[in-house]
C-alpha cells in the first residue's frame, strides 16, 4: 500500500484517530484573532469521539475572543525541527458540571 503522508485519500475521510496512528498534530487557529494551539488527536478524540478531523473547528470556540465561526482546523505532521518549537496542549482532565433547574407547579 503507498504511503500517503498523512494526507486524506479520496472518497474516504481523514479521523481523529488515523490522525493519532500516524502520528499527527492538530492545528486548531482562530481566524480572527489568529491564536495557533496544537492539539494530540487522541486528547480531542476523548472529548468529541471519532470525528473527522476538519469538524473539530465546528465544536471548538476560541479561548480569547470566545467566537467559534472562525475555526480552522488542520492535521500536519510536523518535523522534528518544527516539533521541537511547537507547544502542544495536552488534556488534564473532563469536568461534568450538574445544574439543577426548577420549575413551579401551579
Amino acid at each position: 500500500m503507498p504511503d500517503t503522508g498523512g494526507r486524506r485519500k479520496r472518497g474516504s475521510e481523514w479521523k481523529l484517530s488515523n490522525a493519532h496512528e500516524v502520528g499527527q498534530l492538530v492545528r486548531v487557529q482562530c481566524g480572527l484573532c489568529n491564536v495557533k494551539r496544537w492539539y494530540q488527536p487522541g486528547d480531542l478524540k476523548e472529548i468529541f469521539g471519532d470525528i473527522e478531523a476538519e469538524l473539530v473547528g465546528s465544536k471548538m470556540s476560541c479561548e480569547r475572543c470566545g467566537k467559534h465561526e472562525f475555526m480552522h482546523v488542520e492535521t500536519q505532521n510536523p518535523s522534528a525541527r518544527e516539533r521541537q518549537g511547537i507547544r502542544v496542549r495536552r488534556l488534564a482532565e473532563i469536568r461534568t458540571v450538574r445544574r439543577v433547574v426548577w420549575r413551579d407547579d401551579e
